[in-house]
């Protein structure tokens, strides 16, 4: 919980401002020791004011070249105009972080959203080395720290999924599985869909969901649902014990089938049946007929 001073504004601790901001305490702190947050110091202690802090969120929104009124605000603006059918994949070919990356990239230059793949993919890579942007519970949120939002033809977002899972650095050691791409243009944007996707996806009963729906239109349609529930406040929790990722009767019958392919051992090669040589029968000569003298009378 915050704490608060004699003038009853609630103080923020360096953890509850890094789950505010939706950073890792580590660069929270070095943002703090570089003085780049406003901060005070209570009981040799950093604390943060939370109107301090939203003014320095709206001071970071919008660079020089951004006119504030132009961009759209990221607590209103609806998903699906950020989400359309073809931004999702939903069976991954990638095996590793960097093939993610550069998979999911892929798709958003095909479909005309980023007019510099490479550029986009070392951004995402520099800022993934710095901290794995996986969460506990299988879902990742991949995103750049530059700002060049000339090479970024309109916000997007770019979710995949992987059947398998990946090993992506997430805090609990397990795999992930859902991988969000965020090419949202302008820093107004970031931190309002961060949030509001980091909501949506904390109830480990939507992330079993959307690891077993078969079709695009089918997931976007429970992003599109969930992001509304958190935007109206009126997200429903649930235990996590009833976690228990459930696939429909055709994705378990492939899945079945796919196990079976995978552990099936080849057949060895049939040998030819040799045929048994036909024994010779021996040339029997037939038995003379010995014929008796006819006596004469």
């Amino acid at each position: 919980m915050a704490k608060k001073q004699g003038n009853d504004t609630p103080l923020l601790t360096m953890h509850e401002l890094a789950t505010y901001l939706h950073l890792d305490e580590q660069t929270v702190s070095k943002l703090v020791t570089a003085g780049k947050i406003p901060a005070l110091q209570v009981e040799r202690q950093w604390r943060f004011r939370r109107e301090q802090i939203d003014a320095w969120i709206e001071e970071q929104l919008v660079g020089d070249d951004e006119n504030f009124a132009d961009v759209p605000d990221g607590m209103k603006l609806p998903l699906e105009d950020l989400l359309p059918d073809q931004a999702i994949i939903t069976n991954m070919r990638a095996t590793t972080p960097i093939s993610v990356i550069d998979e999911l990239a892929a798709r958003a230059y095909t479909n005309g959203w980023l007019t510099d793949k490479p550029w986009f993919v070392g951004a995402v890579v520099e800022r993934e080395s710095l901290s794995s942007t996986a969460m506990e519970g299988g879902v990742a949120f991949l995103h750049t720290r530059a700002k060049d939002k000339g090479k970024i033809g309109r916000p997007f977002i770019i979710v995949g999924r992987s059947w398998s899972g990946i090993n992506f650095g997430a805090p609990d050691g397990a795999p992930t599985y859902l991988f969000f791409l965020l090419g949202l243009k302008y820093d107004r944007l970031h931190l309002p869909i961060l949030g509001r996707l980091a909501r949506a996806l904390r109830n480990p009963t939507t992330i079993a969901k959307l690891r077993s729906l078969s079709s695009p239109d089918q997931l976007r349609a429970l992003l599109l649902k969930e992001d509304a529930s958190v935007r109206e406040g009126t997200m429903q929790e649930f235990k996590p014990e009833d976690f228990k990722p459930q696939l429909d009767r055709t994705l378990r019958l492939r899945a079945i089938r796919r196990l079976q392919a995978a552990k099936a051992p080849e057949p060895p090669p049939k040998a030819k049946k040799r045929s048994k040589p036909k024994k010779a029968i021996p040339n029997i000569p037939a038995p003379k007929t010995i014929l008796s003298p006819v006596k004469k009378p």
